[in-house]
């Protein structure tokens, strides 16, 4: 392959991250509680963007919870891809990199999700469980970040429909957590 290819694959690839200045604050990492949503009672979530891009970033999570029922108990492992887009992009300027403190930044989300239950935590003691070992989840909602000087407080609504059907899933969630950039 020739020196020109490469370099043109090269800038192809990373081209956009280099040029496009994002209209939002960067989270690089944060972490949270979730009620209800993917997780089917609650969960201790931790997540981190990537993929960023002029107006949308990708962001990956995953959560520990715990959940139960009359006839069940289970640990609970929750996970979701989703990508969000900026609703209220604030108007760059070309000196000051990043915005202002105290402002509230809204995005819309989209993407997937599942939860896993131990479907044999009862099998001991009690007769063999029908619950699903994995549930996946579509995810659609908001979620509000207010920029603070050092942290990113987050506020997540959404929407969590089960793709299989499952007596444990929630269709709906909020979820608050603490970033930092």
């Amino acid at each position: 392959m020739s020196v020109f290819v490469r370099y043109l694959l090269i800038l192809f690839l990373c081209g956009q991250y280099a040029t496009a200045q994002p209209y939002y604050t960067r989270v690089r990492g944060a972490f949270g509680a979730d009620a209800f949503g993917l997780a089917p009672r609650g969960a201790i979530a931790a997540e981190a963007a990537f993929g960023y891009l002029k107006k949308s970033f990708w962001d990956v999570q995953g959560g520990l919870g715990f959940m139960t029922r009359n006839d069940f108990r289970s640990p609970t492992l929750s996970a979701a891809l989703t990508h969000c887009l900026i609703l209220n992009p604030y108007k760059r300027k070309s000196c000051i990199p990043q915005p202002g403190r105290y402002l509230v930044e809204g995005y819309f989300e989209a993407g997937l999700g599942a939860f896993m239950v131990d479907r044999y935590d009862d099998g001991l003691y009690r007769a063999r469980s029908r619950q699903r070992l994995l549930t996946p989840s579509g995810v659609a909602g908001f979620r509000f970040h207010l920029v603070s000087r050092k942290w990113i407080y987050m506020l997540k609504l959404r929407y969590t429909p089960p793709l299989l059907r499952n007596a444990l899933a929630s269709h709906a969630g909020v979820g608050v957590g603490v970033g930092w950039r």
